[in-house]
């Protein structure tokens, strides 16, 4: 499902506008990105958790030139789906 089929499924399901659905989606990101950079978590209810993760640095390898590389140290965002939404697809 594309982002403009999401748009427009939520419209037709809530009875808002497309252009409604599409500032609400652009506006969740945004409020997303800032709290998860804040170092706090996102519940999305039925659908799953969002939270900030920190990665240590590390080494790994070049796989087409066998070399070490050092990987830096990050924050990344991990995913964790809700239980009632893994048993609805399973």
């Amino acid at each position: 499902m594309t982002k403009n089929e999401l748009i427009a499924a939520i419209a037709d399901e809530t009875g808002k506008s497309k252009a409604d659905v599409s500032a609400i989606l652009g506006s969740l990101a945004g409020v997303v990105a800032k709290t998860l950079k804040a170092g706090e978590e996102v519940v999305l209810g039925g659908i799953g958790k969002l939270k900030a993760d920190k990665r240590e640095a590390r080494t790994a390898r070049n796989p087409s030139t066998g070399a070490t590389i050092n990987v830096p140290a990050k924050t990344v965002a991990k995913f964790k789906v809700a239980k009632d939404l893994a048993d609805a697809v399973a």
